[in-house]
């Protein structure tokens, strides 16, 4: 089935396919999209069982998630996801080169899940935590946004709300919540950010409590092409919290390739 997808701005401009996170949606991208009316044509996905998207069984399947996202993407567009839509950018990118102009992360990591090899991700026990409790989908939704608040230096509370009424309605179902959660702890990203050759930027939040700043120091050695900047003073959220920064970043990148 296909996936829903909404749309902001000039469809004569350049197209942005963004894809979002764990536990929301395409709404997450609202504030930024109202921040580029000017300047690109916003294009965002409910992934499989969130927002507007029906969810069936192996649809979190790698490879069959990769070709839903494609189906529904411009033939030509540069791909923006956060947290685990970065993840799957970086995948569109290794799987479909000749589809994908660019390629922007945000809060995404190469690899989800911290290791005795991979330090720079989520501690094993809190995800342990939130896959116990993922039958109750109410308690696991608010919990998981009250953490992409964290870091926050002001407005955490408006920001949380907002994130709740906008990001989590209609809520998942428990399943859709596990299936992309493991999805999420399965994808390694390292040989894939090795490899591909697009531009390519990582913004990365100062303050985030889920992936961690200093991811980008694996990030930068596993390629060095590869930009990496800092949402400063910024939580998981920023493209919520703090959308101007963030996109004053992206801009940023996506203006200096034009003139490169």
């Amino acid at each position: 089935m296909t996936l829903a997808v909404h749309k902001w701005g000039d469809e004569n401009l350049p197209a942005i396919f963004c894809i979002h996170g764990w536990a929301s949606n395409a709404q997450v991208f609202q504030p930024l999209a109202a921040l580029f009316k000017d300047h690109y044509h916003f294009i965002a996905v409910d992934l499989p069982g969130f927002g507007d998207s029906h969810y069936q069984d192996g649809d979190y399947q790698l490879e069959t998630l990769m070709g839903k996202l494609l189906a529904v993407a411009p033939e030509k567009s540069s791909w923006l996801g956060w947290s685990l839509g970065g993840m799957l950018a970086v995948q569109g990118a290794l799987d479909s080169p000749d589809r994908i102009e660019k390629v922007m992360t945000l809060c995404s990591n190469a690899k989800f899940i911290a290791s005795k090899r991979f330090k720079q991700g989520v501690p094993q026990p809190l995800f342990n935590g939130f896959m116990e409790s993922i039958s109750d989908v109410r308690v696991t939704l608010r919990r998981f946004a009250a953490l992409t608040v964290v870091g926050e230096q002001k407005d955490m509370l408006q920001s949380l709300k907002w994130l709740q009424q906008n990001t989590q309605v209609p809520a998942p179902s428990s399943d859709v919540l596990k299936a992309s959660l493991e999805l999420l702890a399965a994808i390694d990203n390292q040989v894939a950010i090795a490899n591909i050759q697009h531009p390519c930027l990582h913004m990365l939040a100062t303050d985030d409590a889920i992936v961690p700043h200093q991811a980008s120091q694996v990030l930068n050695k596993l390629n060095e092409k590869h930009l990496t900047s800092f949402v400063p003073n910024a939580s998981h959220a920023c493209l919520v919290t703090q959308p101007q920064l963030v996109a004053n970043g992206i801009l940023t990148f996506m203006q200096g390739l034009q003139n490169a």
